[in-house]
């Protein structure tokens, strides 16, 4: 599912490279391999477990995509789709285990069990991941958006001694 965080401000066009660049420096700073796509697409695929960085939550992350684009004219947006390939695994090869274990179970309490561990083990994972790596997202997007708007100190300096009498 592609989800989108829209910006608040429309950016300039060097914001709008601005932002890619720096959440593919942060990415990589996190350890993940980053690639950019012909269109402007942003690919990551996140360290394998056994050469993790301390990327913390976003660790549940496989892989992932992010653009930046403004759909039909709307406001600017960074799109991004995020893909948990190890966690479903992982999750799958649970359920198995709990249904070779449970083979003398009662069916509904197996099935029970079996949902338990996606809603509550997968989701919730699933859904903080997410929910960190949005964080990161909208972290970067202000870094970038915020910048510009105050103005640079040596600009202040030139204002202030251009607007004294002579």
């Amino acid at each position: 599912m592609r989800r989108s965080l829209v910006l608040r401000t429309n950016p300039t066009v060097r914001q709008t490279q601005a932002i890619l660049v720096q959440l593919d420096r942060t990415l990589r700073e996190r350890g993940a391999m980053t690639d950019r796509a012909p269109a402007g697409e942003l690919i990551f695929r996140m360290p394998p477990p056994w050469k993790l960085a301390r990327v913390g939550w976003l660790a549940l992350i496989t892989r992932g995509t992010a653009t930046l684009s403004a759909w039909g004219g709307g406001p600017w947006r960074v799109s991004y789709r995020l893909y948990f390939g190890a966690l479903q695994g992982l999750s799958g090869l649970i359920t198995l285990g709990m249904a070779v274990l449970g083979l003398g179970w009662p069916r509904l309490a197996l099935l029970s069990a079996v949902l338990a561990l996606w809603i509550i083990g997968y989701g919730s994972l699933h859904l903080l991941a997410a929910h960190h790596f949005r964080d990161l997202v909208s972290d970067v997007i202000t870094g970038v958006t915020e910048r510009r708007a105050a103005p640079r100190p040596e600009q202040e300096g030139a204002a202030a001694t251009s607007q004294q009498p002579e």
